[in-house]
């Protein structure tokens, strides 16, 4: 099977495909920086089977620190922009997500809070207090009890 691949604007151009067109999307680290992120997530599963979705954690200690201490809008490896310049428009953590999809009725398949501050290639998985602990989180997600496309 061919891989397709998706580049261009998503609020645009997902709405063209028909429902089931893909196994899986992946939108990395994307989520945090769409303007809609519902209608967009909602489009995904009725074109895709399943999204793996990741985004920065922000919700770190080292970001909860710096805001608390410093005064400032959090720098990072992980968020390396000034509050000015950043494509962040949506802060989101492990937590809220877990939050959306319940209340979205949207399956989290499979979870793995990553802490990439030490190791920027690979990151070590992070097990305990990953709201806290994690750089990154990724999620599988499905439709759970919603209408299947098709």
């Amino acid at each position: 099977k061919g891989i397709s691949v998706l580049q261009g604007d998503f609020n645009l151009e997902v709405a063209d495909y028909p429902p089931d067109s893909f196994d899986y999307i992946v939108i990395s680290q994307t989520l945090q920086q769409v303007y809609e992120p519902v209608a967009l997530i909602d489009t995904l599963l009725a074109i895709g089977k399943k999204i793996i979705v990741s985004f920065p954690n922000f919700s770190f200690w080292r970001i909860r620190l710096q805001l608390l201490f410093a005064g400032y809008a959090p720098r990072s490896p992980e968020l390396p922009y000034e509050w000015y310049n950043t494509p962040n428009i949506r802060v989101i953590t492990l937590r809220d997500f877990r939050n959306f999809a319940r209340e979205k009725d949207i399956v989290i398949l499979k979870e793995v809070a990553i802490n990439t501050h030490r190791q920027q290639e690979t990151g070590n998985i992070v097990r305990l207090l990953p709201n806290l602990r994690a750089t990154y989180g990724i999620f599988l997600i499905g439709r759970g009890d919603r209408q299947e496309a098709g």
